[in-house]
């Protein structure tokens, strides 16, 4: 490169040589020939800058010059730089964080072979909205299977859990129980031993199951011999045939540990089936889901009792993990979305500060043969360098902020979240556009002023003392509008959000969850199948615990409040008409005696269960206060019975609080409690509830060890606190408040320091004129209120311009809302005068600075 300048610089001084000449025989003297070759051959600069362009070879080096100079201009304004480079590292660390979870959720296919040609099919009701469950009967998977012909494979699984036994200590299990066909689907193989053959599903076969390889290497060491050993779950045993390799995670929401076949179940009424199918490369998803309207029509028309009004839609295996979470992190991406366009405006507001300090050096670089592209490409370039410092710095800041997000949000976001999120290519490659895209934007706005400087208005404006000029101010000042706009929209969301989740905090759960301690047990087993059997462990493990020091009751239940889980059954009244077998749809949870007192639930009316009540006793039930409301609004329901299929009674023996069972999020409905000493069924799953006097996981260690002293084979899971599981029943409500709250508090921070930063400079540019205000007569006050007045019009616009927003964005958020409606007044007029407040308080600190101006020294610099 250096060749060819010095081959160009000699070309031209041979050209000014022999013009020279020309011009000394013409008759001019040496010294004027010089001079009118010079003239004659004109700028030299702008001809060599013109057979640059024409060459092609000075691209690379004018941009190496750039970016040198650059990077030096940089480095000699510190306190520029780097409140630049922090302001959109900012804002790129809270995108790149946020991104890399939607990322590894929305974006990243699963790690199955061909993953986007897997689809799930989930069930539908009557309206055609997907169930809330996505299970369906065998039967149902059956028809899909053999009628459909869009799909390469149709394939189902089921997840279980399971107890192993057979060492010290028993461990639960999460279990699937899969077609022979499924793992193919996935296109995973065991990585020791074999697959499933078809024939193994039938009855009477010998019981086979697939190891993980996690499970494989923690329990069994990694033993190479272990194909052909058996290992027992709960009364069965099974012979291991293979070992899955570690790439094995499925379902993604929670991995299974232990696969085993399915056997079939004709039962068309016991949905359990989760089927899953890969279309073929050739068939569309309309003809995929025609064809299954087509089958599930027939279904309904074989079987109409239990298949009315029932549908089945397609929906990527991926959607439908992530289809809960999906509208919250697009809201996160959006709010980090706004808090990184703030800062842009920030850094744009700043590189316009910044130009308007260095017209004078760009007009002499015009002046010297710089071309407009070319003074533009400087300031992008400039932009650009803090564009990517500011990417590296915000990357880490993505580093934390990912660890603390995940932290946050560990109970609310699919198991896969954990596992697979992470700062890979495609999140770096994310940030490094990111960084270029913002860096170039914020530096866009300076670059095209300069491209259109005006070199004789410019000097003139120099030369009477102006600054920048109005068009610069006017950019500058709708940079600010824009900040507040964008902050105050952030505010609102996150005040509706807040104001939301302080309801929730504060709503009553029906129940005192202070010092309870819970644990899942599993009571399966041929020992336990019937309800005496079962009865009489829970009794004597109940009295057991009771007898600890510390203490003071301990219960059984089926479902846990708060937990989101709830069973229903179809019951009829009696001494009501009744048009079916199951007239009304209830809710109903089974109980141990203590319960009520274990949880604090009150009993209004009526008594409560006690051991007496078996199964040679009459059947009693308790039912809530919703469930007394609905069906006896004006009588008393103390001794009516009850019925779930029209010939076994069960009499209303009290009256109990409403608890929420669902959740915080939802209101009690109606609930029968049942006696877990009189359930016919032998429930295998339980939860055991123990109220303390002292911190309740300090006994956690002697009640496992009397729950094991009764039975040593019971494994003992999901050891956690009453309170612990009503914080996580609005754990979303509250890392959504949190993280929106964060979000908005940075973009206010942001836009309070655009408003400062461009009041601050325009005190400065106008320090001559408040000198002269002053020394015409003009007050303090009257200068206050000018420097005020002006910020606070730039301020008022900007709130002005973002209610407009907010009224129309908020309403995305209703469905994160409880009780709080999205163009709340209260929350609107609140937020609109905290950000006035602190706008405010951002145009007076320059305001006051510019009544101390001395008018005699500001005249006389001037």
């Amino acid at each position: 490169m250096a060749n060819k300048d010095d081959d160009l610089e000699r070309e031209l001084r041979d050209h000014l040589n022999l013009e020279a000449e020309e011009q000394r025989e013409g008759g001019l003297p040496p010294a004027e020939a010089r001079y009118a070759a010079r003239r004659v051959l004109g700028n030299t600069t702008l001809i060599k800058e013109a057979i640059r362009e024409m060459t092609g070879w000075a691209t690379f080096d004018r941009l190496r010059q750039d970016l040198r100079y650059g990077a030096r201009l940089l480095w000699r304004s510190p306190g520029f730089s780097i409140i630049a480079i922090l302001t959109l590292a900012l804002g790129i660390g809270a995108n790149t964080a946020i991104f890399s979870v939607v990322n590894a959720l929305l974006l990243r296919q699963l790690p199955y072979a061909d993953s986007d040609h897997l689809f799930r099919l989930w069930p539908t009701n009557s309206q055609n909205r997907l169930d809330a469950s996505p299970t369906t009967s065998y039967p149902a998977f059956l028809d899909w299977k053999q009628q459909s012909h869009s799909f390469e494979q149709v394939e189902m699984y089921a997840t279980r859990s399971a107890n192993l036994i057979g060492s010290d200590q028993p461990e639960h299990l999460r279990t699937l129980r899969v077609s022979p066909g499924f793992l193919a689907l996935l296109g995973m193989a065991p990585i020791l031993g074999r697959n499933f053959l078809e024939d193994e599903i039938q009855p009477g076969k010998e019981r086979v199951a697939l190891l993980t390889e996690g499970l494989w290497r923690r329990r069994f060491g990694a033993d190479p011999g272990i194909l052909g050993k058996t290992v027992k779950l709960t009364d069965e045993s099974f012979t291991i045939i293979g070992v899955l390799p570690a790439a094995f995670q499925f379902p993604p929401n929670g991995p299974a540990e232990l696969v085993w076949p399915q056997t079939p179940d004709p039962s068309r009424t016991h949905g359990f089936v989760n089927v899953v199918a890969r279309l073929k490369p050739d068939a569309s998803l309309l003809q995929a889901q025609a064809e299954l309207d087509a089958i599930t029509r027939s279904i309904e028309t074989q079987s109409p009792k239990e298949n009315q009004g029932q549908g089945v839609r397609l929906l990527s295996l991926q959607a439908s993990y992530v289809q809960d979470v999906r509208p919250l992190l697009l809201v996160f991406l959006s709010a980090v979305g706004f808090v990184l366009l703030i800062a842009c405006a920030n850094v744009a507001n700043l590189f316009l500060g910044r130009a308007s300090e260095r017209q004078k050096e760009l007009v002499v670089r015009a002046a010297l043969g710089a071309g407009r592209l070319r003074l533009a490409r400087q300031l992008l370039t400039e932009s650009a360098l803090i564009g990517i410092a500011a990417g590296a710095l915000g990357l880490l800041f993505a580093i934390g902020g990912v660890q603390g997000l995940l932290a946050l949000v560990q109970k609310n976001f699919p198991a896969q979240a954990h596992q697979a999120v992470s700062l890979d290519a495609t999140v770096l490659l994310f940030t490094v556009v990111i960084s270029l895209v913002v860096g170039v934007a914020s530096g866009l706005a300076p670059a095209l002023a300069a491209s259109r400087l005006d070199l004789n208005d410019t000097l003139k404006e120099a030369s009477r003392g102006l600054t920048a000029n109005r068009r610069r101010n006017r950019l500058r000042s709708a940079f600010v509008v824009a900040e507040i706009a964008l902050a105050l929209v952030l505010l609102i969301g996150a005040g509706l959000m807040l104001k939301s989740f302080v309801v929730l905090e504060n709503i009553d759960p029906g129940l005192h969850p202070e010092n309870i301690l819970t644990m899942d047990l599993s009571i399966r087993g041929r020992k336990y199948a019937t309800t005496p059997a079962r009865s009489a462990i829970v009794s004597e493990m109940t009295h057991r615990i009771e007898q600890i020091p510390g203490v003071q009751s301990a219960a059984v239940v089926t479902d846990i409040p708060l937990t989101h889980n709830e069973d229903t059954m179809g019951i009829t009244i009696e001494g009501r008409p009744s048009t079916g077998a199951k007239k009304h749809s209830i809710n109903f949870n089974i109980v141990g005696p203590g319960y009520l007192r274990t949880l604090g639930i009150p009993l209004f009316q009526g008594r409560d269960f006690s051991e007496r009540d078996t199964l040679a006793s009459p059947t009693i039930v308790l039912i809530n206060r919703a469930m007394a409301r609905r069906f006896w609004p004006d009588q008393d329901p103390m001794g009516a019975r009850l019925s779930t299929d029209g010939q076994h009674w069960l009499t209303i023996a009290g009256i109990v609080g409403d608890v929420r069972q669902m959740g915080l999020r939802s209101e009690p409905l109606p609930e029968v409690y049942i006696s877990y000493l009189q359930d016919p069924y032998a429930w295998p799953f339980l939860s055991l509830l123990v109220r303390t006097t002292r911190e309740p996981k300090k006994l956690a260690s002697s009640i496992k060890s009397v729950v094991w002293s009764v039975d040593k084979d019971m494994p003992i899971v999901e050891v956690s606190t009453m309170e612990e599981i009503r914080a996580a029943s609005i754990a979303q409500p509250r890392v959504s408040a949190l993280l929106l709250t964060i979000f908005a508090a940075l973009a206010l921070v942001l836009a309070s320091v655009g408003i400062y930063g461009v009041m601050s400079h325009s005190v400065s540019q106008r320090t001559h004129e408040m000198g002269l205000r002053m020394a015409l007569g003009a007050r303090a006050a009257d200068v206050l209120t000018l420097v005020v007045g002006r910020g606070m019009i730039l301020a008022l616009s900007g709130v002005a311009l973002g209610l407009g927003g907010a009224f129309a964005l908020t309403r995305l958020l209703a469905g994160f809302l409880w009780t709080v409606q999205p163009a709340d007044p209260l929350t609107f007029a609140a937020v609109s005068l905290l950000l006035a407040g602190v706008a405010l308080l951002a145009c007076y600190v320059p305001a006051r600075r510019a009544t101390k101006v001395d008018p005699i020294a500001a005249l006389r610099y001037e």
